[in-house]
């Protein structure tokens, strides 16, 4: 058989049989849905799907009808224009039918899969099934399958993330400033997509600073790169004189003033968002990574051993105490939902007094483990610290990518025993009965 070459430090290809049978299986739940939703010409039943009707499919019709020179500064949507750009001109190509117009959407959230199939295999260096899988359960997990189905900005932007993840690990392992080029493009994209991508570009920088210390003529060209990315979204805030267009509502945006929130929820502390999302890395951390964290806890033994997570807890307890978290007007998600059955107290929900210095105590362990220059690891922190400018906790802003974050820190040893997949089967049962809640009326859909 025939040797393949690759150049320093990047891995070799991913066998095109491999590439072939995770296409074909990761295309099923895709399939299902839009069999399940007769062809797209039904709704699918899931949070903020009213965001479709009332901000992106105006939006998209009216660049439709402006095509070739939509109008950038006026119009019904708070996101950036490229999404509504891309399916206006998917539109005018196929028909501006509302069914039409979802292929574009379950193309998209497909991409996403594929892209994070390669991450797992080449990043976290997972066999072809198991990479396979856990693509799959984070194409079926909550905020990502009921996105994939309607026409909301949420899955291009995080197909673009992770395009430019995956070129900034590609550019981490010795790839040339082409591959950080192509980082910072998707980088560009994804802010055009929505505002929020914007932590991306620190990751991008923290990347470079890293490799420029084994590199440092890097250094400069790869600053000036990230600058250039930034500059499309730039344009578009001078433009709208602030961070959403002209016209559009400011209650659907995650970045806009406190006070703002949707059905008249205040901001509060802008701590509130970083916390919740420890609480996101407290359940999917447990799940995943709990069972090898316990083990190499046991390998180290003595007291000295758990003094990491238990001050990693204390500091959390310590943060709901300053920065209570109870439930505010306009928090959803399904953490909230559960949160807000029981009582609060010191006006911290009580599962958040649970999760929260869970989720610290797993981040101090899993970056021990990993090491704190780790790509997944960067990632993680870089958009922890960027939630303090989020000013809306809804669940669906940070589940997708506190899971990748915690996906891309699994290790091959991880997966191996029936051990391994009870974390995976739980996350499973989350994402059906999720589907299910909606379906039946359970949770309301928001109008």
């Amino acid at each position: 058989m025939a040797s393949t070459r690759t150049e320093p430090g990047r891995r070799a290809a991913l066998p095109r049989t491999d590439r072939g049978r995770a296409a074909l299986v990761l295309a099923l739940p895709f399939l299902l849905g839009v069999a399940a939703l007769r062809g797209l010409t039904r709704t699918m039943p899931t949070f903020h799907g009213g965001d479709e009707r009332n901000y992106h499919l105006p939006t998209i019709l009216t660049f439709a009808r402006e095509l070739p020179s939509p109008g950038l500064v006026h119009y019904p949507a708070a996101q950036t224009p490229l999404f509504h750009l891309l399916v206006a001109a998917w539109g005018k190509v196929v028909g501006l039918e509302l069914w039409r117009l979802r292929i574009a959407e379950v193309a998209i959230s497909y991409g996403v899969v594929l892209v994070l199939y390669r991450l797992l295999r080449r990043c976290a260096g997972l066999p072809p099934w198991p990479s396979i899988g856990l693509a799959a359960l984070f194409g079926c997990s909550p905020y990502v399958f009921g996105q994939s189905f309607i026409l909301v900005t949420d899955n291009l932007a995080l197909l673009l993330s992770l395009i430019a993840v995956e070129r900034l690990l590609a550019f981490e392992r010795g790839g040339g400033l082409g591959a950080f080029a192509a980082a910072c493009a998707a980088i560009a994209l994804a802010t055009l997509t929505r505002q929020s991508s914007g932590w991306l570009a620190v990751l991008a920088l923290l990347v470079l600073v890293l490799r420029a210390r084994r590199e440092p003529r890097t250094l400069g060209a790869g600053a000036a790169l990230v600058a250039l990315a930034l500059v499309p979204l730039g344009a578009l805030v001078l433009a709208w004189h602030g961070l959403t267009p002209v016209g559009s509502d400011p209650t659907s945006c995650g970045l806009c003033s406190p006070g703002a929130g949707r059905a008249g929820g205040a901001a509060g502390s802008p701590l509130r968002a970083p916390l919740f999302s420890l609480a996101v890395v407290g359940v999917y951390g447990v799940l995943l990574h709990g069972p090898a964290l316990l083990d190499d806890l046991r390998r180290r033994g003595g007291r000295r051993a758990w003094a990491l997570p238990a001050a990693g807890a204390l500091a959390g307890a310590l943060l709901l105490l300053g920065v209570p978290l109870a439930r505010h007007a306009g928090d959803e998600g399904w953490i909230w939902r559960i949160a807000r059955s029981g009582p609060a107290p010191l006006g911290t929900s009580w599962l958040l007094w649970l999760l929260v210095p869970l989720g610290c105590a797993l981040l101090a362990l899993l970056v021990r483990r990993a090491g704190i220059r780790s790509l997944p690891v960067l990632l993680l922190g870089c958009f922890l610290l960027a939630q303090v400018a989020t000013r809306l906790a809804y669940q669906k802003y940070f589940d997708p990518l506190i899971l990748l974050a915690m996906l891309l820190m699994l290790t091959p040893e991880q997966l191996r025993g029936r051990r391994a997949l009870l974390g995976p089967a739980a996350i499973a049962l989350l994402a059906v009965g999720f589907v299910l809640a909606f379906a039946t009326g359970a949770i309301a859909v928001e109008s």
